[in-house]
Protein backbone atom coordinates (compact mmCIF):
# COMPACT_ATOMS: atom_id res chain seq x y z
CA UNK A 1 0.00 0.00 0.00
CA UNK A 2 1.67 3.45 -1.36
CA UNK A 3 1.86 5.62 1.71
CA UNK A 4 0.73 9.41 0.89
CA UNK A 5 0.78 12.61 3.01
CA UNK A 6 -2.88 13.70 4.60
CA UNK A 7 -1.97 16.62 6.78
CA UNK A 8 0.75 19.28 6.22
CA UNK A 9 2.34 18.73 9.91
CA UNK A 10 2.70 15.73 11.65
CA UNK A 11 3.48 14.96 15.67
CA UNK A 12 5.51 12.09 17.62
CA UNK A 13 5.51 12.14 21.29
CA UNK A 14 9.52 11.94 22.02
CA UNK A 15 10.96 10.26 25.57
CA UNK A 16 14.24 10.86 26.68
CA UNK A 17 16.44 9.76 29.46
CA UNK A 18 18.93 11.97 32.24
CA UNK A 19 19.96 10.44 35.40
CA UNK A 20 20.51 6.69 35.52
CA UNK A 21 21.86 4.17 38.39
CA UNK A 22 23.49 0.50 37.70
CA UNK A 23 23.55 -1.46 40.93
CA UNK A 24 24.10 -5.33 40.99
CA UNK A 25 21.38 -7.15 41.73
CA UNK A 26 22.65 -8.95 44.92
CA UNK A 27 23.00 -5.50 46.25
CA UNK A 28 19.40 -4.84 45.21
CA UNK A 29 17.96 -7.81 47.41
CA UNK A 30 19.94 -7.65 50.14
CA UNK A 31 18.45 -4.39 50.75
CA UNK A 32 21.84 -2.04 51.29
CA UNK A 33 21.72 1.66 52.37
CA UNK A 34 22.11 3.92 49.25
CA UNK A 35 24.03 6.98 49.48
CA UNK A 36 22.02 10.05 49.60
CA UNK A 37 22.43 11.26 45.68
CA UNK A 38 21.86 8.00 44.58
CA UNK A 39 18.70 7.71 46.55
CA UNK A 40 16.92 10.77 44.67
CA UNK A 41 18.19 9.13 41.44
CA UNK A 42 16.74 5.69 42.44
CA UNK A 43 13.48 7.47 44.38
CA UNK A 44 12.61 9.16 40.89
CA UNK A 45 13.53 6.48 38.43
CA UNK A 46 10.51 5.78 35.91
CA UNK A 47 11.96 2.45 34.29
CA UNK A 48 14.42 -0.64 35.05
CA UNK A 49 16.37 -3.01 33.23
CA UNK A 50 17.42 -6.01 34.23
CA UNK A 51 20.93 -6.91 32.55
CA UNK A 52 23.51 -9.61 32.45
CA UNK A 53 27.33 -8.88 32.03
CA UNK A 54 30.56 -10.91 32.97
CA UNK A 55 30.98 -11.81 36.48
CA UNK A 56 34.19 -10.84 38.35
CA UNK A 57 36.23 -12.22 41.59
CA UNK A 58 39.65 -11.66 42.74
CA UNK A 59 41.92 -14.42 42.23
CA UNK A 60 43.56 -14.96 45.83
CA UNK A 61 47.16 -16.03 44.20
CA UNK A 62 47.61 -12.60 43.25
CA UNK A 63 46.30 -10.64 45.81
CA UNK A 64 48.58 -8.24 48.07
CA UNK A 65 47.34 -5.94 50.86
CA UNK A 66 50.07 -3.58 52.23
CA UNK A 67 50.14 0.07 53.73
CA UNK A 68 46.71 0.01 52.77
CA UNK A 69 47.18 -0.41 48.82
CA UNK A 70 45.02 -3.75 47.93
CA UNK A 71 46.83 -5.08 44.41
CA UNK A 72 46.52 -7.96 42.77
CA UNK A 73 44.27 -9.66 39.08
CA UNK A 74 40.39 -9.30 38.45
CA UNK A 75 39.26 -12.68 36.53
CA UNK A 76 36.09 -13.07 34.49
CA UNK A 77 35.35 -15.71 31.88
CA UNK A 78 33.23 -15.73 28.61
CA UNK A 79 32.99 -18.41 27.35
CA UNK A 80 35.00 -20.48 29.14
CA UNK A 81 38.34 -18.22 28.07
CA UNK A 82 39.17 -16.83 31.20
CA UNK A 83 40.62 -13.23 31.51
CA UNK A 84 42.71 -10.72 33.70
CA UNK A 85 42.60 -7.23 34.35
CA UNK A 86 45.45 -6.49 37.13
CA UNK A 87 44.40 -3.60 39.76
CA UNK A 88 46.48 -1.67 42.30
CA UNK A 89 44.01 0.52 44.45
CA UNK A 90 44.07 2.45 47.80
CA UNK A 91 41.58 0.55 50.86
CA UNK A 92 42.71 2.45 53.58
CA UNK A 93 41.20 0.76 57.20
CA UNK A 94 39.20 2.82 58.26
CA UNK A 95 35.80 2.94 61.37
CA UNK A 96 38.81 0.80 63.65
CA UNK A 97 39.48 -2.01 60.92
CA UNK A 98 42.32 -3.74 61.92
CA UNK A 99 42.72 -5.91 58.63
CA UNK A 100 41.96 -6.98 54.96
CA UNK A 101 41.18 -9.43 53.19
CA UNK A 102 39.82 -11.43 50.49
CA UNK A 103 36.02 -12.48 50.71
CA UNK A 104 35.75 -16.70 50.66
CA UNK A 105 35.60 -18.19 47.72
CA UNK A 106 34.72 -17.48 44.86
CA UNK A 107 36.59 -14.19 46.24
CA UNK A 108 33.97 -11.28 45.03
CA UNK A 109 34.72 -8.97 47.66
CA UNK A 110 38.04 -6.94 49.46
CA UNK A 111 36.70 -6.44 53.12
CA UNK A 112 38.03 -4.86 56.36
CA UNK A 113 37.61 -6.44 59.38
CA UNK A 114 37.47 -5.07 63.13
CA UNK A 115 39.16 -6.30 66.51
CA UNK A 116 36.07 -9.02 66.28
CA UNK A 117 36.43 -9.93 63.08
CA UNK A 118 33.43 -8.31 62.30
CA UNK A 119 33.05 -6.74 58.55
CA UNK A 120 33.45 -3.17 58.66
CA UNK A 121 33.42 -2.13 55.20
CA UNK A 122 33.64 -4.65 51.50
CA UNK A 123 34.43 -3.41 47.93
CA UNK A 124 32.72 -5.61 45.88
CA UNK A 125 34.50 -6.95 42.58
CA UNK A 126 32.21 -5.50 40.00
CA UNK A 127 32.36 -1.78 41.64
CA UNK A 128 36.17 -1.96 41.51
CA UNK A 129 36.20 -2.29 37.89
CA UNK A 130 33.58 0.49 37.20
CA UNK A 131 35.21 3.14 39.48
CA UNK A 132 38.31 1.67 37.66
CA UNK A 133 37.04 2.59 34.45
CA UNK A 134 37.95 -1.10 33.46
CA UNK A 135 34.97 -1.63 31.01
CA UNK A 136 36.32 1.75 28.93
CA UNK A 137 39.44 -0.07 27.73
CA UNK A 138 37.51 -3.64 27.89
CA UNK A 139 34.50 -3.94 25.47
CA UNK A 140 33.15 -7.23 27.07
CA UNK A 141 33.19 -5.17 30.53
CA UNK A 142 30.80 -2.49 29.28
CA UNK A 143 27.98 -4.46 27.53
CA UNK A 144 24.86 -5.19 29.48
CA UNK A 145 23.02 -7.60 27.79
CA UNK A 146 19.18 -6.26 28.44
CA UNK A 147 17.00 -9.37 29.70
CA UNK A 148 14.03 -7.10 30.90
CA UNK A 149 12.15 -3.97 30.88
CA UNK A 150 10.09 -3.37 33.03
CA UNK A 151 8.32 0.10 35.11
CA UNK A 152 9.83 1.60 38.28
CA UNK A 153 7.44 4.41 38.27
CA UNK A 154 4.54 3.47 41.35
CA UNK A 155 3.31 7.00 42.25
CA UNK A 156 6.30 7.75 44.12
CA UNK A 157 4.71 5.71 46.91
CA UNK A 158 8.36 3.11 46.63
CA UNK A 159 11.44 3.26 44.74
CA UNK A 160 12.06 0.94 41.65
CA UNK A 161 14.74 -0.87 44.35
CA UNK A 162 12.24 -1.46 46.88
CA UNK A 163 9.99 -2.81 44.63
CA UNK A 164 12.56 -5.39 42.96
CA UNK A 165 13.37 -6.65 46.49
CA UNK A 166 10.38 -8.77 46.20
CA UNK A 167 9.89 -9.14 42.39
CA UNK A 168 9.60 -12.84 40.70
CA UNK A 169 10.66 -11.82 37.69
CA UNK A 170 13.90 -11.21 39.16
CA UNK A 171 13.97 -13.72 41.48
CA UNK A 172 12.79 -16.04 38.31
CA UNK A 173 16.09 -14.55 36.34
CA UNK A 174 18.78 -14.55 38.71
CA UNK A 175 17.53 -18.43 39.90
CA UNK A 176 17.77 -19.12 35.60
CA UNK A 177 21.23 -16.86 35.12
CA UNK A 178 22.90 -18.89 38.15
CA UNK A 179 22.31 -22.39 36.23
CA UNK A 180 22.70 -21.50 32.49
CA UNK A 181 25.26 -18.83 32.52
CA UNK A 182 27.32 -19.15 35.83
CA UNK A 183 30.09 -16.67 34.04
CA UNK A 184 27.79 -13.96 34.71
CA UNK A 185 26.28 -11.28 36.66
CA UNK A 186 22.94 -9.72 36.89
CA UNK A 187 23.02 -5.81 37.20
CA UNK A 188 19.39 -3.64 37.60
CA UNK A 189 20.08 -0.51 35.77
CA UNK A 190 17.14 2.02 36.48
CA UNK A 191 16.59 5.67 34.47
CA UNK A 192 14.52 8.75 34.86
CA UNK A 193 13.07 10.23 32.16
CA UNK A 194 11.91 13.92 31.40
CA UNK A 195 8.57 15.24 30.57
CA UNK A 196 8.12 14.48 27.30
CA UNK A 197 8.68 16.76 24.33
CA UNK A 198 6.22 17.20 21.10
CA UNK A 199 7.83 16.83 18.17
CA UNK A 200 6.92 18.54 15.27
CA UNK A 201 7.25 17.41 11.26
CA UNK A 202 6.39 19.70 8.44
CA UNK A 203 6.31 18.46 5.47
CA UNK A 204 6.59 21.64 3.16
CA UNK A 205 6.37 19.78 -0.51
CA UNK A 206 3.53 17.73 0.25
CA UNK A 207 0.72 18.39 -2.49
CA UNK A 208 -3.29 17.96 -2.15
CA UNK A 209 -2.62 17.97 2.13
CA UNK A 210 -4.59 19.41 4.80
CA UNK A 211 -3.13 22.45 5.91
CA UNK A 212 -6.00 25.17 7.00
CA UNK A 213 -7.58 25.67 10.39
CA UNK A 214 -8.27 21.72 11.09
CA UNK A 215 -4.29 20.96 10.67
CA UNK A 216 -3.88 24.06 13.65
CA UNK A 217 -6.29 22.51 15.52
CA UNK A 218 -4.67 19.05 15.88
CA UNK A 219 -1.40 20.83 17.06
CA UNK A 220 -3.41 22.96 19.94
CA UNK A 221 -5.34 19.63 21.14
CA UNK A 222 -2.04 18.01 21.68
CA UNK A 223 -1.39 20.99 23.83
CA UNK A 224 -4.30 21.35 25.80
CA UNK A 225 -4.45 17.81 26.76
CA UNK A 226 -0.96 16.64 27.89
CA UNK A 227 -0.46 13.29 28.27
CA UNK A 228 -0.02 11.61 32.32
CA UNK A 229 3.07 11.10 33.56
CA UNK A 230 1.76 7.58 33.71
CA UNK A 231 0.92 7.57 30.52
CA UNK A 232 4.59 8.00 29.76
CA UNK A 233 6.25 5.85 31.84
CA UNK A 234 3.84 3.07 30.31
CA UNK A 235 5.22 4.57 26.35
CA UNK A 236 8.74 4.33 27.31
CA UNK A 237 8.32 0.34 28.74
CA UNK A 238 6.33 -0.35 25.32
CA UNK A 239 8.75 0.91 22.73
CA UNK A 240 11.58 -0.39 24.87
CA UNK A 241 10.59 -3.77 24.81
CA UNK A 242 9.24 -3.15 21.40
CA UNK A 243 13.18 -2.53 20.74
CA UNK A 244 15.16 -4.30 22.32
CA UNK A 245 13.00 -8.15 22.66
CA UNK A 246 14.22 -9.07 25.98
CA UNK A 247 14.35 -12.62 26.97
CA UNK A 248 11.82 -11.94 29.90
CA UNK A 249 9.31 -10.17 28.36
CA UNK A 250 6.09 -10.94 26.75
CA UNK A 251 3.79 -7.96 26.70
CA UNK A 252 4.50 -5.87 23.67
CA UNK A 253 7.36 -7.73 22.40
CA UNK A 254 6.08 -8.32 19.12
CA UNK A 255 2.67 -7.01 18.65
CA UNK A 256 3.23 -3.09 19.99
CA UNK A 257 1.85 -0.83 18.18
CA UNK A 258 -1.58 -1.78 18.08
CA UNK A 259 -4.43 -0.02 18.27
CA UNK A 260 -5.55 -2.85 21.08
CA UNK A 261 -3.31 -1.55 23.49
CA UNK A 262 -4.43 0.75 26.15
CA UNK A 263 -1.30 2.52 26.51
CA UNK A 264 -1.81 4.23 23.22
CA UNK A 265 -5.39 4.95 23.26
CA UNK A 266 -3.98 9.29 24.02
CA UNK A 267 -2.12 8.60 21.23
CA UNK A 268 -4.49 8.08 19.18
CA UNK A 269 -6.87 10.30 20.30
CA UNK A 270 -4.15 12.98 20.00
CA UNK A 271 -3.26 12.24 16.77
CA UNK A 272 -0.02 11.22 17.29
CA UNK A 273 1.90 9.49 14.37
CA UNK A 274 4.85 8.70 15.96
CA UNK A 275 6.63 7.90 19.22
CA UNK A 276 10.47 7.92 19.22
CA UNK A 277 11.78 6.71 22.76
CA UNK A 278 15.42 7.54 23.68
CA UNK A 279 17.58 5.68 26.09
CA UNK A 280 21.15 6.73 27.21
CA UNK A 281 24.07 5.22 29.39
CA UNK A 282 27.36 7.50 27.65
CA UNK A 283 27.46 9.34 31.33
CA UNK A 284 29.44 5.99 32.82
CA UNK A 285 30.50 4.82 29.51
CA UNK A 286 28.35 1.61 29.54
CA UNK A 287 26.58 -0.48 25.93
CA UNK A 288 22.58 -1.56 26.35
CA UNK A 289 22.64 -4.55 23.75
CA UNK A 290 20.18 -7.28 23.46
CA UNK A 291 19.87 -10.54 21.10
CA UNK A 292 18.43 -8.51 18.54
CA UNK A 293 20.08 -5.14 18.95
CA UNK A 294 24.07 -4.35 18.64
CA UNK A 295 25.37 -2.76 21.80
CA UNK A 296 25.39 1.16 22.02
CA UNK A 297 25.77 3.92 24.83
CA UNK A 298 22.39 5.69 23.07
CA UNK A 299 19.77 3.65 21.55
CA UNK A 300 16.45 5.46 19.95
CA UNK A 301 13.26 3.30 19.19
CA UNK A 302 11.38 4.96 16.81
CA UNK A 303 7.60 3.67 17.12
CA UNK A 304 5.43 4.31 13.62
CA UNK A 305 1.70 4.84 15.20
CA UNK A 306 0.10 4.05 11.99
CA UNK A 307 0.54 0.92 11.22
CA UNK A 308 -0.74 -0.27 7.85
CA UNK A 309 -2.43 2.75 7.39
CA UNK A 310 -1.86 4.69 3.49
CA UNK A 311 -1.65 8.02 5.50
CA UNK A 312 2.43 8.51 5.86
CA UNK A 313 2.92 10.03 9.07
CA UNK A 314 5.72 11.90 11.11
CA UNK A 315 8.46 9.49 10.15
CA UNK A 316 8.22 10.35 6.12
CA UNK A 317 8.74 13.03 3.80
CA UNK A 318 8.05 14.29 0.29
CA UNK A 319 10.90 13.51 -1.87
CA UNK A 320 11.98 16.50 -4.60
CA UNK A 321 10.33 14.36 -6.98
CA UNK A 322 7.01 14.07 -5.04
CA UNK A 323 7.30 10.23 -4.08
CA UNK A 324 7.29 9.81 -0.24
CA UNK A 325 9.80 8.33 1.78
CA UNK A 326 10.63 6.97 4.86
CA UNK A 327 13.29 9.21 6.67
CA UNK A 328 14.37 7.12 9.62
CA UNK A 329 13.87 3.27 10.65
CA UNK A 330 10.65 2.68 12.41
CA UNK A 331 8.87 -0.15 14.41
CA UNK A 332 5.28 -0.36 13.54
Amino acid sequence: MAKKKHYLSEFSVNLFTSNWLLIPADQVTSGGEMRPEEKVIADNSHIYLICRRPALRMDAGTFEYQDGIASGDLVYSINGAEHRAPFHIRFPLLDDAKRAALSPYPHREIRSYNADDQIVRYLPASALSISEGMHISRPELANLEVLYVGQAFAGGNRSAFERLQSHSTLQKILAEVAYESPESEIFVATFQYEPYRVMTMFDGRAKEVIADERDMGRFYSILDKPLKKSQQVSLAEAALIRYFEPRYNTIYKTKFPSNKHKVLASCYELDFSGLTVEINTDELAFRLHSERVKPSMHHISNIELLGKSDRAGFFFFTDNAGGVRQSVPTIG
